[in-house]
């Protein structure tokens, strides 16, 4: 099974960003749209957030669009959804996503699922305040209303199954 789901990262990562073909804004479900520090929109970042998994100091923000598939399932912490996901097909290719339950409930997580997270990149040492397993995280998958960090961080987002989570019941 782990092979099967290996594989299918592989060619999602692929597919997502193999080509300068692949470089267009992805379309999204709900007209969601990914957008950098510049409130651009974004496309796929697979090899990006690779590259600074492997090159960036501990502590590294940035934004980031990836997709890949579930890998990983870890314990909730403190209101908050763990799993890693895997967006090369390989283990160096797994990044932590945190979800915070607060905006919403998530299905339930399983090997394998295709998934799309919009958020903050951050590198993590083994020496980080809180240290993650893979080395690096996307949080902020989720909507921010303004109200806990002054609006500071970008809208993000989850697509799970092709559904979207982490935004105004609104859309």
């Amino acid at each position: 099974m782990n092979a099967a789901i290996r594989l299918l990262a592989l060619i999602l990562s692929l597919t997502a960003c193999g080509s300068a073909a692949f470089a267009e804004i992805p379309i999204l479900p709900n007209n969601l749209t990914c957008l950098d520090t510049n409130h651009e929109a974004m496309p796929y970042q697979n090899n990006e957030v690779l590259s600074w998994k492997r090159s960036t100091p501990d502590q590294t923000l940035k934004r980031a669009l990836i997709n890949g598939v579930v890998t990983g399932l870890y314990p909730s912490k403190t209101g908050h959804t763990h799993f890693s996901m895997s967006i090369d097909g390989d283990k160096i290719g797994d990044i932590e996503v945190i979800y915070n339950d607060n905006f919403g409930s998530l299905p339930a997580i399983q090997m394998g699922m295709p998934v799309v997270a919009c958020g903050d990149y951050i590198t993590v040492g083994p020496k980080a305040r809180l240290p993650s397993p893979m080395g690096a995280i996307i949080h902020w998958v989720h909507h921010n209303p303004g109200d806990r960090d002054g609006g500071k961080h970008k809208h993000g987002f989850l697509i799970i199954n092709g559904r979207p989570y982490g935004m105004p019941s609104r859309l």
